[in-house]
This record gives C-alpha cells, sequence and structure tokens, in this order.
C-alpha cells in the first residue's frame, strides 16, 4: 500500500469525525443565517454588520464548494449521463444549413472549449481550446470573484462569440472575461464578475453582456441597497476595455418598479439578469439602441431604451424564469420560457408546467401568447436555455445538453450533443447558431 493509500484510507477516530461534522454543520448554519439577517443588522449595528459579512463571505463560499468537490468532484457538472444518442443526429437532410458554434466540455483536454460544426457536413471546422492555467497564471492577486467558477475543473466557455479575426470571447460562467486568438493564445481577460449571455455590440468590435456592478443602486431616499446580486448590462470593445454598464435594479427603481425589486421576499439574487440585446434596427416599433433584457428571478422581460433611461415596456410572465429575449421584428418578442418554479419549498420544479414553452410579445396589443410548448422535443430546461426564431420558421434552442434545430411544430430537425464517452456528454454552456459565415 503506498503513502497515498495509507492517508486515504486510514481509520478516524469517531469522535473526531463528529467533532469536524458539528463543525461544518454549525459553520453552515451560521452563514445562511447571517447571509439572511445582514438587512436588518445593518441599520442598526453597521459595524457588526460589517464583520458578519466579511466572515460569511469567507465561510459560506468555502463550505459550499467542500461540499460539492467532495459529493461530485465539480462546482458545475462538466459530464453528464444521458439516455439520448450522443453527436449528430438529423431527421431532415434538407433542413441541414449553417453552424454551430458549441460551447461543451473537451474530456480529452480536460477543459471546457469552443467548437465550429457545419451542419451540413457534420464536420468540424475549428476548435479553441483556453490553457485555464495559463488563464489564471495572468490574474492578479486584486481579483475577488477567483475560485470555484474559474478553476480549470470548473471553467465554463459560456456563450462564445466569434470576432472578425478569427478568435473568440466568453466568460468563465460567473466571473472573468476572455477572448482567445484564432490559436487559442490568451490575448486578453478582464477580471470582472461577468455571466450570462455575450451578443454583437451597437458599434463594430463592440459587444454586450452582462456584468454585476460594484456600486449599490440608490433609492429615491438617498439610501443604498447593499445586499443585493447588482445585476446589469456591460459594453466592451474588442480589445477588453468596458465602456460603459449599467445596473437594471437602478434603472428599475428610476422607472418606477420598485414593487419588482420589494413586492415578494427578499434574496440576494434578486433579479438575476440572463440576457441582454440591442435593437439593431428602427422601424415602428423600436428604435436602434434600444435594449431587450430578461430577468430570470423576477420572472420579468422589458425594452430599455438607454438615450432616455426609459423602459419602454415591461412584462412579468405568463411565463416562469424565463432566459433569452430577441426582436423577430413588426412589434413582435420572441420569449424563452422555462416554466420551472423556484423556491426549495417546491421539490417539482414541473408544478406548474412539465415543458418550457416559446412565447411571443406583441407589443401592438400587449399581449404575451405561449406560441409553442416543447414538447414533442422533450424541452424541459430549469437554468439554462437559448432561443432563436430562424428566418424559415424554425427554432433553434441550446438546452444545456442538446444543440437542436426544431421545425414549426416543435419536432426535431437536427439534434447535437457533445460526447464525452458511452452514454456521457460534456456540458454544454450556450450553444450559438450561425446562420452563415
Amino acid at each position: 500500500m503506498s503513502w497515498f493509500e495509507r492517508i486515504i484510507f486510514k481509520k478516524i477516530p469517531l469522535w473526531f469525525f463528529l467533532l469536524v461534522s458539528l463543525f461544518l454543520l454549525g459553520g453552515i448554519l451560521f452563514a445562511t443565517y447571517a447571509t439572511y439577517k445582514l438587512d436588518r443588522i445593518h441599520n442598526k449595528l453597521p459595524f457588526i454588520a460589517f464583520a458578519i459579512e466579511k466572515t460569511v463571505i469567507t465561510i459560506d463560499p468555502f463550505l459550499k464548494a467542500t461540499y460539492q468537490l467532495i459529493t461530485n468532484g465539480f462546482i458545475n457538472p462538466q459530464i453528464i449521463n444521458v439516455n439520448f444518442p450522443t453527436g449528430f443526429s438529423s431527421f431532415n437532410d434538407d433542413a441541414k444549413q449553417g453552424y454551430f458554434l458549441v460551447s461543451a466540455y473537451d474530456v480529452d483536454k480536460s477543459v471546457s472549449s469552443v467548437f465550429l460544426y457545419d451542419l451540413k457536413t457534420q464536420n468540424l471546422l475549428y476548435e479553441w481550446s483556453p490553457n485555464i492555467n495559463n488563464l489564471l497564471n495572468k490574474v492578479s492577486n486584486q481579483y475577488m470573484p477567483i475560485g470555484d467558477v474559474d478553476q480549470p475543473q470548473n471553467f465554463r466557455a459560456q456563450h462564445p462569440i466569434m470576432t472578425d479575426d478569427g478568435g473568440v470571447v466568453f466568460s468563465s460562467g460567473e466571473g472573468l472575461l476572455v477572448k482567445l486568438d484564432k490559436n487559442s493564445n490568451i490575448e486578453w481577460h478582464i477580471e470582472r464578475h461577468f455571466h450570462h449571455s455575450i451578443e454583437p455590440g451597437l458599434e463594430k468590435d463592440t459587444f454586450i453582456s452582462q456584468i454585476i456592478v460594484d456600486n449599490p443602486p440608490i433609492l429615491p431616499n438617498g439610501k443604498k441597497i447593499i445586499h443585493l446580486r447588482n445585476d446589469g448590462y456591460v459594453i466592451f470593445s474588442g480589445k477588453g476595455k468596458i465602456i460603459e454598464e449599467r445596473s437594471l435594479a437602478q434603472i428599475l427603481i428610476d422607472n418606477g418598479y420598485i414593487g419588482l425589486l420589494f413586492g415578494t421576499i427578499w434574496q440576494e439574487d434578486r433579479i438575476h439578469l440572463n440576457d441582454a440585446e440591442y435593437i439593431k434596427e428602427t422601424d415602428g416599433f423600436v428604435q436602434r439602441g434600444d435594449i431587450m433584457m430578461s430577468a430570470r428571478n423576477i420572472s420579468t422581460v422589458l425594452l430599455y431604451r438607454p438615450s432616455e433611461n426609459r423602459i419602454v415596456w415591461l412584462k412579468t410572465g405568463p411565463f416562469l424564469n424565463q432566459h433569452d429575449i430577441d426582436y423577430i421584428g413588426e412589434g413582435k418578442f420572441s420569449i424563452f420560457g422555462n416554466d420551472n418554479v423556484e423556491g426549495s419549498e417546491f421539490t417539482d420544479k414541473r408544478l406548474v408546467q412539465e415543458y418550457s414553452s416559446i412565447y411571443i410579445y406583441d407589443m401592438l396589443t400587449d399581449n404575451v401568447l405561449k406560441k409553442l410548448e416543447l414538447k414533442s422535443a422533450r424541452i424541459s430546461i430549469n437554468s439554462q436555455g437559448r432561443l432563436d426564431v430562424l428566418e424559415n420558421g424554425n427554432y433553434f434552442i441550446d438546452d444545456g445538453q442538446r444543440a437542436l434545430i426544431l421545425d414549426s411544430k416543435g419536432n426535431i430537425i437536427i439534434s447535437y450533443s457533445h460526447k464525452a464517452g458511452e452514454g456521457l456528454i460534456g456540458a454544454m454552456h450556450w450553444t450559438r447558431f450561425i446562420p452563415n459565415l
């Protein structure tokens, strides 16, 4: 038996195991209690609240990370067991047009990578694979979010977007923003907390994404909302420079939607902004420069006009915990309704609706209609989801395990999942459909 095996299989006294277990349990209870009580303490005893907050920040992520690493080895599971065919599956050869830009875990390189596939030939055209250890060596000691999500075993090349010079830009899912050149060299990175979608900006060589804004939102009475994950949109350049960032909570406050923030029981991740996209052309309903946004945890989508700091329209439901909003013309917007139920009290996440659905909001009628329930493709997503309504009436959807093209009735035309072994796939993190290169 090697020295490593002797350590691993060494018997541990029962009293020591119980002591450690009680310590961990106590830490978890303390961190949970303090997290929910900090708001009340802060107004009366700010110095004590500050000390507790620092302790919670230190203990809570450590305990969470330790628990998850012990139980499954990853903070974000990168390899998933599935009961459907892996790789490409085609059901209609006439509709195989376009490209998939796939973010998926590569088991050969042990890292989440980016792959470009031609749907017509189903061939891999190109692969970008980041060297995460090199990336982390470039990160400064002042970068606070580094930890779980930025580590090699958990890194997600989330929602990659191609650049004109043959590179790709993506985030780590809840952390760094990274640009790889065409040879997978790290060209630049931004040390902020980026997350969710990345879309083309309004001007050439610019992009729009989501970020946690550092400064807290301010209420009309001058008070600050301290304990809030302050999600907002961010505009950045292809050279890796932040141009602008704006808090969605502040936008809601400025436009009189305080009820959306405080109308139900408080949680730190109150908004959970998961999509922000520009309107590119002015028509009779929208203006170039308007921004569409989707806030999952308040089941709300909206159209915002930055030039006037004005919400043009806002809708809460009937979709639930939605992801992705797109403008499809003539005052109509597509919305991907995850339609699951949040909250630990609800063990049945599908209490309301078994499958996810596609919704359409029409500015002309001011109504939201359910266009299609995704029962035929068996799409039932709780926490991811991307949707594009294609020009021919088909739909592109990424459900975290598959990239899919569906016909107008919801039947699968093409399906792709990233094979990682027999009955195994590499987790996908928001594939992009590209109609032409």
